[in-house]
């Protein structure tokens, strides 16, 4: 049955490209996290039924991965938005269930699609240059009188111009109102270190304010102090964000609204509009350059935000002061807005009205969270600032701890661009992959300076580390071919932050500073690879903070830095330190390719693919599960008992704590995924290498450890992990580009996908740092009653399914387990973390068989997967048939296929008959399609066995092919 295509039709099948969008554009959460929070379930719920609705349309289903992949693209939307229609208009019943969907969704979302009919994505951008020139060309000044409405505008841009382009903005439209209700006065106050953008604004405002601040923006007090810097010359306040771009009868509608409705407070809309790239240059070319009176919505795309807290928040002056203005204990942004509206709604008549959506302009997004994911200021109660002490006062942040800069500068010999050592390489496809929230990987070091050191003095302990490790002043520059090389600068300059704190908050300061820079990526192209920070206390320096890219320290590299710059500190020559010449990154990196280092390569890469060969190929093969609205999440666990078990196990069974641990982790993830061997990424430090002790650079390497878990003892367990790390240790060395080749070699030889993404990190600093107590008496039990576990962060975006890492704290061992929840469901991570507590603690004071540990974890572990007839347990792998089905289907959609099973020497074997009428097209070529496929199939593996026949035909067993 088909069905005319009506209005209706259209205008679903629009939406339904919608959620597509809202499911996919990282501009949607980046918007608003919280909104999208709220918003994202239902986001993805319909873009699933997009997906089902076109599973049979093979140029939908085109059209909806196109879009997805360009979201901005309003042409891949009209695209997939008329083949929906046309896919409806065939299916009625499909109608109207998803017109129901799609209205019980909007009512629940925060977060939404706009796209304007006029919309056009070609559109020039524009620049910081050029709207200041649009500016300048405006000489039109505000009418004279007493001001009856101010605006204050906070303001802070480190990042190039994005967001001062847009005040300009902003500022024009200010100075493009109709003036019907008299005249307006703006000020805008900028916080920062020093005032960057005045010349450029300050001939554009009535008043220019610099408030001193070098932490996180603090919208609060940025807004406070431009209140309180014009006192109660008007009546009527407006706090506008600088990115808003407003219309031209903007004041005098608001204005008029007090004086018709007699309320105190309100916002002037109930809608905001983020706007794309192209929207922002569309809008401000229209408002700022032809002078329109407003920009018409339908030339317009972007995230539509519903009932936003901020933005534009109109208030009478004096119901500003009595609510004690903004709650200046937010900072970093997130909760400001809805705390001061809650007030001002509890303290006298607050209203939203209904305007057109807010033009909301395009900018860098600023973090939203902190280094553990966690909102900024969640610590902070909603509604409890009443400003009874004072709000505005300028100097809150230099009174108590100003922040300045220094500079350090450094001349050596120049040096070629050369290539990065092997751990470099390795950290820098990390980095890349994690894009702008490679800051992930940072290192810190903080030391003490010893009483009576001048700032001066510290300054030249710093540039004599930068000067003696080609490390900190390298950067990374790119060959044609996109390799990347290590380059050592000859001279330059690094800025050092300086941080003033009160005695009592010193090392709490140093652990600010050391958060705000290390939350930041190093841009290596550009930037040095270390961020210094000198902490003072009435000027004298009290710590020194390094945050370090990972790319050029590792954990080793961190431990020699604050070694050497400990020594400089107590008046060591830099002559006297251990190490002399001190190595270098380039000279290790000529011996990796010289043929010792490539002879130490194949030795490892021949290791490497033993391995391969005989693991399963992921440890997570499913089922698949719903994941958590932050799939990737970690959760802590602090626990004495575990320091202890494993300091007896280990001098029980002559190996290292971390051994023990390793095994123990191993047992435990084998039985919570229901597998006899257990995969693990670890991460080697290299340092006992000659060459390697002080080499400050990355030398990491990658080992696989497969732990195979037999019938056998949990003493015997620990021995056997002992050899594969003792191996690795001595053989993991290697070039990580060869590496992945080999990799790929065997997955495609085996017929499988290899998925190393099960990770161990021991970074525990007990030989050279804290000993854990000894507690031989200790009752385990009593220590296990005060083990404690709580989350402590969670992501969008891991290269990782599971992450175990352990570090010393205090004076037991902090153990992290983070999970992809889409494998490992969040209520499982608790019940693994104590079930290796509980294995630790068994066997503490006397060997055990690991089937009695299987049988206490059965019994308080985590839930094992259920795994039904339908899986099969195929060359090491969990396999289940109707995945490999999926996996031809998807890699081989010209041919139809089936695949069975039959038992083989080595258990069972996967055969495909593939009907295919191409002469061309042999068995291995089959077998690479099938193998590219695999990613997304974690429960297939490829058959090792084709058999081509052609369409409507027998098997040929002639025509096979065995791998």
């Amino acid at each position: 049955m088909t069905t005319v295509l009506t209005d209706a039709v259209r205008a679903l099948a629009r939406r339904l490209a919608d959620y597509a969008v809202l499911a996919h554009d990282p501009a949607v959460p980046a918007a608003t996290v919280g909104y999208w929070e709220m918003s994202r379930a239902d986001h993805a719920a319909i873009d699933d039924e997009v997906r089902k609705l076109l599973a049979g349309n093979p140029a939908g289903a085109r059209a909806h991965r196109a879009l997805i992949a360009d979201p901005q693209d309003p042409a891949r939307h009209r695209e997939l938005a008329g083949l929906l229609a046309e896919t409806l208009r065939r299916r009625p019943a499909e109608q109207r269930r998803l017109s129901s969907s799609v209205d019980a969704a909007d009512g629940r979302i925060w977060l939404d699609h706009h796209l304007g009919d006029r919309h056009s994505a070609g559109t020039t951008s524009l620049g910081l240059h050029e709207v200041h020139a649009l500016a300048r060309r405006r000489t039109t000044l505000p009418v004279a009188g007493h001001p009856q409405v101010h605006v204050v505008i906070p303001f802070r841009d480190r990042t190039g111009g994005g967001r001062a382009r847009n005040l300009l903005a902003c500022l024009i439209s200010l100075r493009d109102q109709d003036y019907g209700a008299g005249p307006i006065r703006v000020t805008v106050v900028e916080a920062d270190v020093r005032p960057r953008w005045q010349e450029l604004v300050e001939p554009l405002v009535d008043r220019y304010v610099f408030a001193d601040h070098d932490g996180r923006f603090n919208k609060s007090w940025t807004v406070n102090v431009g209140v309180v810097s014009e006192g109660t010359r008007s009546p009527y306040l407006c706090v506008l964000d600088a990115d808003i771009l407003v219309d031209r009868a903007f004041v005098s509608r608001n204005l008029r609204r007090f004086l018709d409705d007699g309320h105190t407070a309100h916002v002037s809309c109930d809608r905001s509009l983020s706007l794309d790239g192209p929207s922002t240059a569309e809008a401000i070319t229209r408002r700022c350059g032809t002078g329109d009176a407003e920009v018409p919505l339908d030339v317009l795309r972007g995230v539509l935000l519903r009932e936003p807290p901020g933005g534009a928040l109109w208030s009478r002056s004096d119901a500003y002061d009595h609510v004690g203005g903004f709650d200046e204990r937010f900072e970093g942004w997130g909760g400001e807005d809805e705390d001061i509206t809650r007030r001002l709604a509890r303290n006298g008549g607050f209203r939203r009205y209904g305007d057109e959506p807010l033009l909301h302009l395009d900018h860098p997004r600023p973090p939203m969270r902190d280094l553990a994911q966690q909102p900024f200021n969640a610590h902070v109660e909603m509604g409890s600032w009443d400003g009874r002490d004072g709000y505005g006062d300028p100097l809150k942040y230099t009174a108590a701890g100003p922040r300045s800069a220094a500079v350090i500068d450094f001349s050596a010999t120049a040096r070629p661009p050369g290539p990065l050592m092997w751990g470099q390489r390795l950290l820098w496809n990390d980095s890349r992959w994690m894009g702008e929230e490679d800051h992930y990987f940072n290192m810190t070091v903080t030391v003490p300076v010893p009483p009576g050191r001048r700032r001066a003095e510290v300054l030249e302990c710093l540039r004599q580390l930068v000067q003696r490790h080609e490390a900190l002043r390298s950067r990374i520059v790119m060959t044609a071919d996109g390799r990347p090389l290590q380059q050592v600068l000859s001279s330059g300059a690094i800025d050092v932050l300086l941080a003033e704190a009160v005695p009592e908050r010193v090392d709490e300061v140093a652990a600010e500073c050391c958060a705000e820079l290390s939350g930041r990526s190093f841009r290596l192209s550009d930037d040095a690879p270390v961020r210094p920070c000198v902490v003072t206390v009435r000027g004298n320096p009290a710590r020194v903070t390094l945050v370090l890219s990972h790319v050029f320290a590792d954990a080793g590299a961190a431990g020699v830095l604050a070694e050497e710059l400990t020594a400089l500190l107590s008046g060591t020559a830099p002559r006297d330190l251990p190490g002399q010449p001190p190595a270098q990154p380039l000279d290790r990196a000529g011996h990796e390719n010289a043929p010792a280092g490539r002879r130490l390569s194949t030795q490892a890469l021949r290791r490497l693919e033993n391995q391969l060969r005989s693991i399963p190929q992921t440890m997570f093969p499913g089922p698949e599960l719903e994941p958590d609205p932050h799939r990737f999440r970690r959760m802590e666990m602090r626990s004495r008992a575990l320091t202890e078990a494993l300091r007896r196990i280990a001098d029980r069974e002559k190996a290292s704590t971390s051994t023990v641990l390793l095994a123990t982790v191993a047992l435990v993830l084998a039985t919570a995924t229901g597998h006899r061997t257990a995969v693990f990424k670890t991460v080697l430090g290299n340092r006992s290498y000659p060459g390697l002790e002080r080499l400050v650079s990355n030398a990491l390497s990658n080992g696989v450890v497969p732990v195979e878990i037999g019938e056998v003892t949990f003493g015997e367990l620990v021995s056997a992990v002992g050899r594969v790390t003792m191996g690795n240790l001595m053989r993991s060395q290697c070039d990580p580009v060869e590496r992945d080749a080999v990799t790929a070699r065997v997955s495609l030889e085996r017929g499988v996908h290899v998925d190393l993404s099960v990770f161990f990190n021991d970074i525990r600093d007990i030989t050279g740092g804290r000993e854990p107590d000894v507690r031989p008496e200790a009752d385990l039990g009593d220590l296990s009653a005060s083990t404690r576990t709580s989350w402590v962060g969670e992501w969008d975006r891991q290269d990782a399914k599971f992450f175990f890492h352990t570090r010393s704290v205090g004076d037991c061992d902090h153990v992290y387990a983070m999970v992809d929840t889409a494998f490992l469901p969040s209520a499982s991570v608790e019940p693994l973390l104590r079930g290796i507590e509980r294995v630790a603690v068994r066997v503490a004071d006397a060997d055990r068989p690991v089937r009695e540990l299987r049988e206490l974890l059965g019994t308080h572990g985590p839930v094992a997967p259920v795994r039904g007839p339908d899986w099969l347990l195929v060359d090491h792998c969990w396999v289940r048939l109707a995945d490999v089905r999926a996996t031809l289907a998807a890699a081989l959609p010209k041919w139809p296929s089936e695949v069975v099973v039959a038992e083989g020497e080595d258990g069972p074997a996967l055969t495909a008959h593939v009907a295919c009428d191409d002469p061309a097209v042999g068995p291995e070529e089959l077998h690479r399609a099938v193998v590219a496929a695999l990613p997304d199939f974690p429960a297939a593996v490829a058959p090792s066995r084709y058999l081509i026949t052609p369409p409507g035909g027998l098997p040929d067993d002639r025509a096979g092919h065995r791998r």
